[in-house]
């Protein structure tokens, strides 16, 4: 039948007909009952909640519900999607709802945004070019009734990325860093369990983001020679390299026994376990930063880097950048032998002061009344 569809049928005539069938399930949905249930709606990964909305989903008492599904969905996911988003009293994700482009929320229905990164570092959203046009970026992000931020001081920044009012961001902190300040040392723990001939290292994590040109992702070389890399470490280093969950590809030219890949495993555990994390533009500077653990910026692409930022860069990192990777394992030593405490500790005071361990508990607070809330006053 699929097929006979597509011989009878042009490509074109077969999206017309699906948007029309969609904009009738939309007007369908918009009179059913709303359902006093949360959503928890994620596109980061297939069929389960990634730290931060796990956090706030187990914390959270109530009826709900998770739609978990990387795009692009399909013909038969669409349909659920609107159901579940139409029809739920509070919906929360940790990323782009694009189907709020053309769903109004009803009456009653409230959307908070966790957004899945700490502070206001790389530029984001309006901030930056997208395949995404400016009407497109403000639709996804105009019907936030809250967005969680980790500091007064992202409040704006946040406010400008979505096109949205400051007085909708609340510094609550982001969920999951209260694991990573409470379970720290369990995490450590687990990492040489695993891999026990580390307990005795010092691991040096790199966690470099991903690359876009003109808003499109493109494939990283970081400009590292592997092989003198693995020779110059002394018999107690490691260099583990944790890769973005968009980076499905590896870099390193070979295979070094001190030179490990554990992307499978998470970078709240490696991070914990670490002496050092090197990194560029990753918002993972800011988990470094929660522990205390020094962080060496390796951004051997900085001039051309296409992003921007909401602070200083370089200035207000908490570390040393270095562009060259010859001089990488250098900088790496240098920074774990002399840390630079005042660094952190004022980069921690201005980016993450909500993140005190009790940022779920206020997420969850909020969400609770908003469900006590009657109907006819929220």
């Amino acid at each position: 039948m699929k097929n006979f569809i597509k011989k009878l049928l042009s490509a074109r005539n077969r999206r017309k007909i699906l948007r029309f069938l969609n904009k009738i399930w939309r007007a369908f949905c918009s009179v059913l009952p709303l359902r006093n249930v949360v959503l928890f709606y994620s596109v980061r990964a297939d069929g389960r909640l990634l730290e931060n909305a796990k956090a706030v989903y187990d914390a959270l008492d109530a009826k709900k519900i998770i739609f978990a599904h990387k795009l692009p969905h399909s013909v038969k996911i669409k349909p659920l999607a609107y159901f579940y988003l139409m029809t739920s009293r509070v919906i929360v994700t940790d990323d782009y709802v694009r189907y709020m482009r053309v769903i109004k929320l009803r009456e009653g229905q409230k959307l908070m945004q966790i957004w899945h990164a700490c502070g206001a570092f790389k530029k984001f959203g309006l901030d930056v070019p997208s395949q995404l046009t400016p009407e497109e970026e403000k639709a996804t992000h105009s019907q936030y009734s809250a967005v969680a931020v980790t500091a007064e001081k992202c409040r704006e920044s946040y406010a400008g990325a979505f096109g949205i009012s400051k007085e909708v961001c609340l510094p609550l902190g982001l969920p999951r860093t209260d694991s990573l300040i409470k379970s720290a040392p369990e995490m450590c723990k687990s990492i040489f369990e695993k891999y026990p001939d580390l307990k005795n290292k010092k691991i040096y994590l790199y966690c470099p983001t991903f690359r876009e040109e003109n808003g499109k992702k493109v494939e990283y070389n970081p400009e590292i020679n592997w092989s003198e890399l693995s020779k110059s470490m002394q018999s107690d280093e490691v260099f583990i390299i944790r890769r973005h969950p968009l980076m499905d590809y590896r870099f390193e030219n070979g295979e070094y026994p001190n030179i490990l890949d554990l992307s499978g495993d998470s970078t709240l555990a490696l991070t914990a376990a670490s002496k050092i994390i090197i990194t560029d533009y990753s918002s993972v500077i800011y988990d470094a930063a929660l522990l205390s653990v020094p962080s060496v910026f390796y951004c051997p692409d900085y001039k051309k880097y296409e992003r921007g930022f909401y602070l200083d860069f370089p200035d207000d990192l908490p570390g040393e950048m270095v562009t060259d990777g010859s001089h990488l394992l250098d900088y790496i030593r240098r920074t774990a032998e002399n840390p630079p405490a005042d660094k952190i500790e004022r980069f921690k005071n201005e980016q993450l002061s909500a993140c005190d361990g009790k940022s779920t508990q206020r997420v969850v607070e909020l969400i609770e009344k908003w469900l006590k809330l009657p109907m006819s006053f929220i």
